[in-house]
């Protein structure tokens, strides 16, 4: 029997109220007042030492755990599935079930609320709103019970806005002070950067600022701060999610960022005091890139981004803000390495670009290189083989591994004056030769070093040529069809037998969702590269329905998500990992978010296979 101990009544005493406590949490929030109060008269209080095993796996749990203190551990095969603290409840989904896979261990001392089974279930069936949470549909289950994995210090950055962090209290001097009374305006402060009005321009002046100007450059002292102030400031929004605040600063490659209230300047926001918000390990991975002077120490970095996603995946992140953070340092690892590679003139005369799901912003691990670069016509570096084989290899070292089709730098077909492209561009397009394949990876690319404007002309070409060709249209779509989805009639799992009973996700859902929706940007010239992005533009041109999209949107990053569970397991195995995953591995929950994506990539195929007339074609 449950026993209260000592313990236990001094943190009771503490509650200031135990029924706000519950009706804060979901679904218990969807309950009436007097149903409430019969939940509260329901539910004991229990207290769990480090170590104790709540749930054991494959056992039926008689009572719900709500935690007011402490902190409790789902392990699935010896692999943290997910963390649970305060107003956390689990585990619901064994009661409706009467079975669990998994074990929950108290990995902090436990104080907690337990509900009685039966008193769990009448509540399941005597409240619909409270019923509704646990059975919703496919994009809700998905973002509530999947992806919203409740965590300590990483899920609150992912919700955390500005306003919630420190910020340095913002100090302005005018354009004609002196850098003398500046500095020392800065130290009376205490602060590290100050603000210059010149004008109607408001510009930044650092400590590396003075530092770089007064001792290396000989700048006097005497002389006006505004001429060493950096005007291209980039401002936000106190209510905006911190989140961005980071992807702004990697993608600008800036340390401060005005913060805003009302159109009123509030404050800077550095870098390090966002950084240091942040988990070790993202931190430890962009101050690396940032800080890397050679190959070696950039190699680090990028090897340390394993790491990271392993902290994100345990902690249970949502993988779409997995996905931004990876993408953005990705870029960052791309652009220093190829800074570090080429020579300046190479640098002004080329765009070095990234294609396929590093383009799209959805690789996590790292799988292939996609890659090319852009020169300037008429533009020749002699030498360019050995620096283009160098990047290659580089990033092999790096373990990026090489692209099976040889869509890399270093083939000199992905390496070639802009004009060769618009010929190549000219040949997929208008004459249909060749493979649309590498048409559908280069509609792909984003820009990460060079001269950017080099794949803009390219886009600007290959839109302008995209003419309202439903036989190109209809080719390019027919990808999408080419493999079967893993569901069968009676809502099985189709599995490789020969593969280890596994099912191919990429194969099977990933990549006709990813596909379909490109077939359908091309065809409406959409610019975005990213695919929950495209969805969203073709919802706002009336291509998706808003709840179709929802679904879809959801449905692919679920199966992302499936995926990489399934690689860092084979990764930590010593296995090399692919685009299999093990349905029999999956709870119940799973399996049936699984099969309702599934559904979703079939409607999908049906609505593409009508949109392009793919029935037609011979």
């Amino acid at each position: 029997m449950l026993q209260i101990t000592n313990k236990i009544m001094n943190y009771t005493m503490s509650l200031l109220d135990q029924k706000t406590f519950i009706s804060n949490i979901p679904p218990f929030d969807q309950l009436k007042a007097s149903v409430l109060e019969t939940v509260i008269n329901a539910m004991d209080i229990a207290y769990f030492k480090k170590g104790e095993r709540l749930i054991q796996a494959s056992s039926s749990p008689d009572v719900l755990y709500i935690i007011i203190k402490g902190i409790v551990q789902e392990i699935q095969d010896e692999q943290l599935v997910s963390v649970y603290v305060s107003q956390d409840s689990f585990d619901a989904m064994s009661l409706l079930d009467g079975n669990n896979k998994n074990d929950f261990i108290v990995n902090e001392e436990l104080i907690c609320y337990v509900l009685p089974k039966a008193f769990f279930l009448t509540l399941i069936q005597n409240n619909a709103p409270f019923k509704a949470f646990y059975y919703q549909d496919l994009s809700k289950r998905l973002n509530r019970l999947v992806e919203q994995r409740k965590t300590t210090e990483l899920a609150s950055f992912m919700v955390a806005k500005i306003q919630d962090i420190y910020l340095n209290p913002p100090v302005f001097v005018k354009g004609n002070t002196s850098v003398y009374e500046a500095v020392q305006t800065m130290t009376h402060q205490k602060s590290s950067s100050i603000l210059v009005k010149a004008g109607h321009k408001i510009g930044i002046v650092t400590d590396k600022d003075i530092r770089d100007h007064i001792v290396l450059q000989r700048y006097s002292i005497d002389d006006p701060i505004a001429h060493i102030a950096s005007y291209q400031l980039i401002s936000l929004s106190s209510q905006d999610l911190l989140l961005h605040a980071l992807l702004v600063m990697l993608r600008h490659s800036i340390k401060h960022l005005l913060i805003k209230k009302n159109d009123k300047i509030v404050g800077v926001l550095e870098q390090i005091d966002l950084l240091s918000y942040l988990s070790n390990h993202t931190r430890l991975v962009a101050v690396q890139i940032d800080r890397a002077k050679n190959k070696e120490e950039l190699k680090v970095a990028s090897h340390n981004m394993t790491n990271m996603i392993k902290a994100f995946n345990a902690n249970g992140i949502k993988i779409k803000y997995m996905m931004q953070l990876v993408n953005e340092l990705n870029q960052q690892v791309f652009k220093k390495l190829y800074a570090f590679i080429a020579p300046p003139a190479l640098l002004e005369n080329s765009c070095l670009i990234v294609m396929g799901s590093e383009g799209r912003g959805e690789q996590i691990l790292k799988t292939d290189q996609d890659n090319g670069i852009i020169l300037r016509d008429d533009f020749v570096y002699e030498g360019l083989e050995q620096i283009t084989e160098e990047f290659t290899q580089t990033l092999i070292e790096f373990g990026y591994p090489p692209c099976q089709g040889q869509i890399m730098v270093n083939n000199s077909a992905w390496c070639r004056p802009l004009k060769d492209f618009q010929n190549k561009i000219f040949q997929w397009v208008v004459e249909c030769r060749e493979s649309l394949l590498d048409l559908a990876i280069f509609y792909d690319a984003k820009a990460v070093a060079g001269d950017v404007t080099l794949l803009k002309e390219a886009k600007q070409y290959l839109y302008k040529h995209l003419q309202d060709n439903q036989a190109f249209f209809s080719y390019f779509a027919k990808p999408t069809l080419s493999f079967e989805t893993p569901l069968s009639l009676f809502a099985r799992f189709i599995v490789d037998k020969s593969h280890e009973n596994e099912l191919d996700i990429k194969k099977g859902g990933i990549f006709p969702v990813v596909h379909g929706v490109r077939s359908l940007a091309i065809a409406y010239k959409i610019t975005e590269t990213n695919t929950m992005k495209r969805i969203k533009k073709l919802t706002e041109i009336e291509v998706f329905e808003p709840v179709f999209a929802t679904d879809l949107i959801e449905a692919l990053n679920f199966m992302i998500s499936l995926r990489l569970q399934f690689q860092l397991t084979k990764m930590k195995q010593g296995e090399s990992y692919d685009n299999y995953i093990k349905p029999n591995q999956l709870n119940k929950l799973e399996r049936d978010l699984l099969k309702d994506a599934l559904k979703i990539v079939n409607d999908l195929k049906k609505l593409i296979s009508y949109h392009f007339k793919l029935d037609r074609m011979t």
